[in-house]
């Protein structure tokens, strides 16, 4: 494997012609795996070229199928037997347990998933929304939540925080979090509905909005989650931010804003973790 750094935090590793990334600070590979998956490296081709891991936006199920083969020889991943939801922009947490059955079908509609169940893993997809990771290196529990505009004002990822405590004991002070690739607010711009949201909200709202235009903000999402999880006792040595724009970093990550129409949505990559044995 080779492997190469990709800003501060994130390290870019190579297996074959596979590209994922990850978090060295997130937590001992040994005790938990986590990769981002890339669009390098598939057999998807025109908009979804070429790691395509969504069997929704209108790619061939049989270059999603190989995509999910090569992901998984590259990484020592299962990725059919997998847990993963129907991701809806909501604020919904589901949790992966021992009556886990691989049959190919999602867990529900939800934007976060939890479990401690060793050598299954989790996986959401993502094309601009924030994808944050958890790990409880005390109760050997994981996390994923899915953050769009509506997943942050709804506090999906306190709640999934917050899911793990209730579930496994995790306390804000010592789970280890990372916030993935997303939109950043260098180009994610938003109108007045969304500005509203987070002005009712939020107290800082207007650190992470920056206005653009008349009826036009720039919008850091990555720091809007940050600040809420930091809020809940998460400690700021052990938050990973990984500074990565989806659409300043195209020939890496999917981005809907910048390349999808109602016709043709792009492809989408994937975060996974897994619990080792």
């Amino acid at each position: 494997m080779k492997t190469s750094k990709l800003g501060a935090e994130a390290v870019q590793n190579q297996v074959g012609g596979t590209v994922t990334v990850s978090f060295p600070r997130l937590g001992d590979s040994n005790a938990i795996k986590h990769a981002v998956s890339t669009r390098v490296g598939g057999v998807s081709r025109g908009i979804h070229q070429a790691m395509n891991l969504s069997y929704k936006v209108g790619d061939a199920r049989v270059n999603v199928e190989e995509n999910r083969t090569l992901l998984s020889k590259a990484l020592g991943l299962n990725l059919n037997r997998i847990g993963y939801v129907d991701q809806v922009h909501s604020d919904r947490v589901l949790k992966l347990d021992a009556n886990f059955t691989s049959d190919g079908s999602s867990l529900g509609e939800a934007d976060g998933i939890i479990t401690n169940e060793k050598n299954i893993p989790i996986m959401i997809l993502v094309a601009d929304c924030l994808p944050v990771l958890f790990y409880d290196p005390i109760h050997k529990a994981i996390g994923l939540a899915h953050a769009g505009w509506r997943g942050t004002v709804s506090h999906v990822a306190v709640k999934t925080l917050l899911a793990m405590g209730e579930a496994y004991g995790t306390k804000a002070a010592e789970v280890k979090a990372a916030l993935g690739p997303c939109i950043g607010s260098c180009c994610y711009e938003v109108g007045k509905e969304v500005e509203k949201e987070f002005t009712n909200l939020f107290p800082w709202a207007n650190e992470v909005l920056e206005k653009s235009g008349k009826e036009h903000w720039k919008l850091d999402i990555s720091d809007a989650n940050a600040r809420q999880l930091l809020e809940i006792g998460v400690r700021d040595e052990n938050l990973v931010r990984s500074g990565l724009c989806t659409i300043q970093h195209i020939d890496l990550f999917y981005s809907h804003r910048a390349e999808a129409s109602h016709e043709k949505p792009t492809g989408r990559f994937g975060v996974l973790m897994m619990v080792n044995s």
